[in-house]
């Protein structure tokens, strides 16, 4: 498995894959100002992968608000 395959899918799959790789995740942290509501974190897309120590990583998921819903002009 590569670490490149995390990229761009939601973190409850990239966590899968991770484990099912052997990889722990040290920690997670969201882009920008806009959070996940609660109990929707999972839902967040990989955007970047970084190597912290032997077998752990530390991601960077940015978060879609699917809720908001664009005005039509």
């Amino acid at each position: 498995m590569s670490l490149d395959e995390c990229l761009g899918l939601p973190l409850a799959e990239a966590k899968r894959l991770l484990a099912a790789g052997g990889w722990q995740i040290w920690r997670y942290s969201f882009t920008g100002p806009l959070r996940p509501l609660p109990g929707e974190e999972e839902a967040a897309r990989v955007v970047r992968l970084r190597l912290v120590g032997a077998d752990q990583v530390d991601l960077v998921v940015a978060y879609v608000n699917t809720h908001h819903q664009r005005k039509e002009v």
